[in-house]
């Protein structure tokens, strides 16, 4: 694995959750005495963590060194506490990885993209698909089309989440645990 990628990579992991446990830099960087600017470095993939400061930081985000380092798409994508983002994320992947497309005129056609009934959100996920569909085709033109694709996803989420306030689940990382 290329060294610059993998910076990156574990940096976007690390910032996800911290960002879905809605703490701060700095916070983190309290909760495993590591500076918030380090923290920052981690996260822009400027700098590698160390195994040590890498468990710190998983332990911290209630996560593991596997999840940091390696990815768990599987479980970053459904384990969220945002019932929102468990809808986008999961639309966002099987749209992106073409195994839903545009809805076609002829929904009896065998040969795809299906229909799919939406009966709670289903503006929501049209939107998301519209704007999926418009960034895959459009993808190159974007400054950061990672950054832009995560505000569509955020802006859907947020969506759904208005409409269903019993299904949010509080964050498992209580912020009087961090000391400050």
């Amino acid at each position: 694995m290329d060294d610059k990628w993998r910076k990156e990579a574990i940096g976007k992991r690390i910032r996800a959750i911290r960002e879905e446990l809605q703490l701060s830099q700095k916070a983190l960087g309290k909760a495993t005495g590591i500076k918030g600017s380090m923290i920052s470095d981690f996260e822009r993939g400027v700098r590698e963590p160390s195994t040590a400061n890498l468990a710190k930081i998983a332990h911290a985000l209630y996560s593991t060194m596997d999840e940091l380092y390696f990815g768990d798409e599987s479980n970053i994508m459904l384990q969220t506490t945002n019932y929102g983002m468990k809808i986008v994320n999961c639309f966002t992947e099987l749209m992106l990885d073409e195994a839903i497309g545009e809805v076609d005129e002829d929904v009896s056609s065998n040969s795809g993209p299906y229909y799919i009934p939406l009966w709670n959100d289903g503006w929501a996920v049209k939107r998301l698909l519209d704007h999926i569909h418009e960034f895959k085709r459009n993808r190159n033109t974007y400054p950061d089309p990672e950054i832009f694709l995560d505000q569509i996803k955020q802006s859907v989420a947020n969506e759904i989440n208005k409409n269903h306030p019993e299904k949010q689940t509080k964050s498992p990382l209580d912020l009087d645990d961090i000391p400050f």
